[in-house]
């Protein structure tokens, strides 16, 4: 089965780790991707090796994603694709009062509402191409947790929004599904590490690698961790025709942890 895509792409928070691997398979199955990042420069970085288009872009900042969402439009053309993959982790919540109101607008302001706002930016044309959008959220939005509040709150918004956006499209043959990645090593999780090293019960005192690898260890049943290639196959596939009859589901690529 080899997939084929014809279009473009929109990848936030392409610059790196799983976003890069995104934009490298969503190119060679034959789209032309822009790369989206708050770092222009490594969105510049990582759609030049694609032959694709950096932008930089807050997914927070409503005003910039709908600018951005025009650009991309008017250099590239109207996008087919749409890939939510900007993501921030939050400080330690244990208790979760501990969490400051900065800590709960950041988070969401990234996490949930840069989607929301991609989404919106793009309608016309998706609809119009009867496109696809994947959010990249979390296991932690299926399974809590609770060192980290704003941050397991934020990726299970995520997943009902991928449910409401579903339904919205739907009609329109637009499909609307969200990966939910369990133990990637990437600059995402080298924070979150760092997060957990301080607050998670078990974790404490070790460096960012030896709190990932000790999650492996104990949590994944196949014992590997899950690779940004991963994740980014099955971007693809939800991106292609083979997809198209499947919208609103949350698909965990996490080695088994949420069974």
């Amino acid at each position: 089965m080899r997939v084929t895509l014809d279009g473009v792409a929109v990848v936030t928070g392409g610059g790196n780790g799983i976003g890069a691997a995104m934009t490298e398979m969503l190119s060679q199955a034959g789209a032309q991707v822009a790369v989206v990042d708050i770092d222009g420069t490594a969105a510049q970085r990582v759609a030049q090796a694609v032959g694709g288009t950096g932008y930089a872009c807050d997914v927070a900042d409503e005003a910039g994603v709908v600018e951005t969402a025009k650009r991309i439009s008017t250099e590239m053309g109207a996008p087919r694709y749409l890939v939510n993959n900007a993501g921030v982790v939050s400080r330690p919540g244990q208790p979760f009062t501990d969490n400051t109101e900065e800590d709960w607008d950041r988070t969401f302001a990234t996490n949930v509402k840069g989607a929301a706002f991609w989404a919106g930016a793009l309608r016309d044309g998706l609809i119009a191409r009867e496109g696809h959008i994947v959010n990249v959220t979390s296991i932690t939005g299926v399974i809590a947790a609770p060192f980290m509040p704003p941050y397991s709150v934020s990726k299970s918004a995520a997943n009902g929004l991928t449910r409401v956006l579903a339904r919205q499209f739907a009609k329109d043959k637009v499909s609307v599904n969200a990966i939910a990645p369990g133990f990637v090593w990437s600059p995402l999780w080298e924070d979150l590490g760092e997060v957990m090293a301080i607050a998670s019960d078990g974790a404490q005192g070790g460096t960012a690698q030896e709190v990932f690898d000790g999650r492996i260890r104990d949590l994944v049943p196949m014992g590997r961790p899950q690779s940004p290639e991963d994740i980014a196959a099955l971007a693809v596939f939800l991106c292609s025709p083979f997809a198209s009859n499947i919208t609103g589901q949350i698909i965990g690529v996490d080695g088994g942890i949420t069974i």
